[in-house]
Order: structure tokens, then C-alpha cells, then sequence
């Protein structure tokens, strides 16, 4: 079997719509915004993010740039694991499932830690890569690694698998455990592996109930105003939610300006909090932040990311497993990243933002290499299957 790889000189990629989109309301959030200075950094950081994918997609334009792009990616997920012992302010977690004593190890060298469940989402998003990768290395060599370097790339995976997932079971999020399931499950399932799906999709719905019912409520509180200003409840964050409705509401083109919600909710609305920064739902504080034009855009390059993932994993499902295995992680980390999403802000505001642009500009990269990749005389490529 061979397999097409269109290659073409047209610069253009199908998100470039909704990119522009999203770089004019950020621009139009400068001139709105009531707090100058703190909107200009996220604008920076969102200008960043784009720049960063938008380079990617431009740059990676062979199977080697691919393969090695995704090791960074990799190794940038790891180093961020690495730092996290010393860079996440842990006194912030929740208090169940692991005893406070064990966080006591970790001291903050940090002025300015990361929040709990920013460093989750970096877990979630970088997780399924090395684990698809180590699963295409296991099948592609039924289980014996005789060649030195791929046996290195076999330890080295485990090892970031391992560290990762033992830096998200210590963050205690309970939204970015579900989310990191969520993106594990599809990766074994459509890598083939179903039993284990299955019986890992009961578990983790076994776990995701227990999870859940150790949410606070008003019932299990002795007031409903601690439940409420308690950021790990579900009723701070419908309070949360409340306030950035009636924010984008008010403000439905332009937004209050990006980085603004919590100062602007202050002045407006009956809710004040400072030290939980964000509207705690990555599509909320997207809209509370650009309006409605950028919530659309923003909403656009998801669906239109997802669909270059489906397309491009279909692509190279037939005849590049290690390419196939390579987006299929990606896709799955970005799908996690979007589901947790629905219950936090993650990384949209905060420095580790240009993450999830990254693994967004390579998928745009994979699929300008199956479908729209350049070269200089406009032929196509076949990969032998």
C-alpha cells in the first residue's frame, strides 16, 4: 500500500482565520481595558502562543522534523515535571488523598509559585505523548528492544511517563484526573488496545464518582458561604461562573480586557476574589477576556485542530505507525487539555500558556505534511506502508 503526501507552496493553513481573529481582539483588549498593564503581559503571553504555533506549523515540514519536535515536547513536559517539587505552591491543594506531611519535602524557591492546578494541566496535556510512544515501541518490536538507542528511548519514556503522572496524582486536582483518564482512554483505544480500555474506563469511572462526591456542598459544610469561598467546591465555582456571565454579558465585544475578570468583578459585581485568579472555566475566561468575537475564534481553532487530528491520524493510520502513534498523543493531550477545560482556567493566563500552542502547531505541522506540506518544484511524496 502508498500512501499520498501533497506537498504545495501555499503558506496557508485552515487556521489562519481564526489566528487573525484571535490577534485582533486581543489588540482591541489593550485599548479597552481598564487595567493597562496587566492586560498587556497577557497579550504578550497570547501573541507568544500563537507565534509559537504559527512557527511550527511553518517550520516542521518533514517526517524528521516531526518525530523530533515531539521529543521536545516531550522534554519540555518533564522539565516542568522536574521543576515542579520546588516551583508549585503546594500549601494551596486540597486536603484529601495524599497527607499534607508529604508535601512538607517540597519547598517553595519560588517567589511566585504555580498554582496547583496550572501544573495539572501541564501533566494532562504532555501525558498520552510518551505513553503512545512507548506502546508503538512495544508493538513495533513485539516486546524486544534489541537496538542501544531505542532501548534508551524506551527507559527515557517510562521514566517521563512515571514522573508526570506522579506530579499530577500530587497536585490533588480532581477536574484534571477525570480530564487526564479521559485523554489516556481515547489513546488506548484507538491505538487498539480495548480490553484494557474497558476495564481502565471502569476504574476510572469508579474513581471519578468517589472524586466527585468528595466535592464540597452545602450539605457537607457547616455554612454556604464557606462552600462558597472554598476554591476546591463546586459552589465557588458556580459563584465564579455566575460572575463571568454577567461579565460577558455586559461586555459582549470586547470583554473586560485580558487578565482583568477578577479586578473588574470587584468593581461590578458582588464577588471578590483575589487570591483564585480566573474564571475558572477555560471558555468563560476566554469570553470574559476577548467577548464573544474571541470566545468564537478561540471555539474555531479548537474544532478545527480536532478535525486536522482525526484527518491527519487517518492519514498516517494506514502506513506511519510511529507518526500515526505521535498525533494520536498529542490529540489525546490537547482533547484532556479541553475537557479540563470546563472546569478551570489552566494555562490560558498564566506563563506556561504557550503550551497548549505548541501542541496545537504540530498538529497543524502533520497535517501540512500529509496534505498541504511545501516543496520547492510542487511534487508529491509516497511513503512506502
Amino acid at each position: 500500500m502508498r500512501i499520498k503526501f501533497i506537498r504545495t507552496k501555499n503558506l496557508s493553513t485552515p487556521l489562519d482565520w481564526p489566528l487573525g481573529l484571535l490577534c485582533a481582539m486581543a489588540a482591541l483588549s489593550l485599548l479597552v481595558t481598564a487595567f493597562p498593564d496587566m492586560t498587556r503581559v497577557q497579550v504578550m503571553r497570547l501573541y507568544g502562543g500563537i507565534l509559537a504555533a504559527w512557527g511550527c506549523m511553518q517550520l516542521a515540514r518533514t517526517r524528521r522534523h516531526l518525530i523530533w519536535w515531539a521529543g521536545v515536547l516531550v522534554l519540555f513536559s518533564v522539565a516542568m515535571a522536574s521543576l515542579a517539587p520546588v516551583a508549585v505552591r503546594w500549601s494551596q491543594n486540597k486536603d484529601f488523598l495524599i497527607p499534607a506531611r508529604v508535601y512538607a519535602y517540597f519547598p517553595l524557591i519560588f517567589s511566585d509559585g504555580v498554582h496547583p492546578n496550572v501544573m495539572a494541566s501541564l501533566m494532562l496535556l504532555g501525558l498520552p505523548l510518551p505513553l503512545s510512544w512507548l506502546l508503538h515501541l512495544i508493538v513495533g518490536h513485539e516486546g524486544q528492544i534489541e537496538d542501544v538507542w531505542q532501548r534508551r528511548l524506551f527507559i527515557g519514556l517510562i521514566a517521563a511517563f512515571g514522573l508526570m503522572s506522579t506530579i499530577l496524582l500530587l497536585t490533588k486536582s480532581r477536574g484534571g484526573y477525570i480530564a487526564a483518564a479521559c485523554g489516556i482512554l481515547m489513546a488506548l483505544w484507538l491505538l487498539g488496545y480495548r480490553r484494557w480500555t474497558l476495564g481502565m474506563g471502569l476504574v476510572s469511572i469508579a474513581g471519578a464518582m468517589w472524586l466527585l462526591s468528595n466535592v464540597g456542598s452545602p450539605e457537607a459544610l457547616p455554612e454556604f458561604a464557606e462552600g462558597a469561598t472554598d476554591p476546591s467546591t463546586i459552589d465557588f465555582r458556580l459563584r465564579v461562573w455566575q460572575a463571568a456571565l454577567w461579565a460577558l454579558a455586559d461586555f459582549p465585544f470586547t470583554g473586560v480586557g485580558m487578565g482583568a475578570f477578577n479586578e473588574v468583578s470587584a468593581l461590578l459585581y458582588p464577588f471578590y476574589e483575589m487570591q483564585n485568579p480566573g474564571a475558572h472555566n477555560l471558555y468563560l475566561q476566554v469570553g470574559v477576556d476577548l467577548g464573544y468575537p474571541g470566545l468564537i475564534a478561540y471555539l474555531a481553532i479548537c474544532l478545527l485542530t480536532a478535525w486536522m487530528g482525526v484527518r491527519t491520524f487517518k492519514a498516517f493510520r494506514a502506513g506511519d505507525r510511529l507518526l500515526k502513534a505521535l498525533t494520536l498523543g498529542l490529540f489525546s493531550g490537547l482533547l484532556a487539555f479541553w475537557i479540563h477545560g470546563l472546569v478551570d482556567n489552566t494555562m490560558w493566563n498564566t506563563r506556561a500558556a504557550f503550551m497548549p500552542w505548541l501542541f496545537i502547531g504540530w498538529i497543524g505541522a502533520a497535517d501540512r505534511y500529509c496534505h498541504r506540506e511545501q516543496f520547492k518544484d510542487g511534487e508529491t511524496l509516497t511513503r512506502e506502508a
